[in-house]
């Protein structure tokens, strides 16, 4: 796999949130999450309520939320949030520069985030929800070495286990 030049930033600023409202409101980007309808009115609210230039306090609630970057500038292309449930994690992504879309940069930032639950968190798995219709998100799961877990009612959920991420990384 090639190496891109690709960051989880850990600080949400206010112009990230703008720009998450931009990507969730696009419905080809949209169309593969689970978020609820009412999520960008509830970031624009935050915005408006909360007067301070870093809002990364308010996207960490219930888990870790990274904006996705490339790039010297540090632009971000997308976002990352892993949500810890007992000794499993749930994660969960959006590339939401389409222009990115295919290059593997959502592949390289999994693999971040894989290391930061495995890693940082001590999870013992980390498990992936996946729309039936989403093909490129089964795609990259796939390939990094998560495996089918479960069927869903509207999906499938994939699971890397923590025995797993160890063979992949030696």
């Amino acid at each position: 796999m090639r190496t891109l030049n690709v960051s989880l930033r850990r600080e949400i600023y206010r112009d990230d949130a703008y720009k998450i409202i931009e990507w969730l409101e696009d419905e080809e980007i949209s169309q593969h999450l689970n978020e609820h309808q009412n999520v960008c009115n509830s970031i624009r609210q935050v915005i408006s309520r909360v007067n301070m230039p870093i809002l990364t306090h308010l996207f960490n609630q219930g888990g870790s939320f990274f904006m996705v970057a490339t790039g010297d500038d540090n632009m971000p292309i997308g976002f990352i949030r892993l949500v810890p449930r007992e000794s499993e994690a749930e994660i969960v992504i959006v590339i939401g520069d389409k222009s990115k879309w295919g290059q593997g940069f959502g592949t390289q930032a999994i693999l971040q985030a894989l290391r930061h639950g495995f890693i940082e968190w001590r999870v013992d798995k980390i498990v992936a929800k996946i729309k039936h219709n989403n093909k490129r998100s089964h795609r990259v799961f796939k390939r990094i070495g998560f495996k089918p877990e479960k069927d869903l009612a509207y999906g499938k959920q994939y699971c890397m286990t923590i025995n797993d991420y160890l063979e992949l990384a030696a």
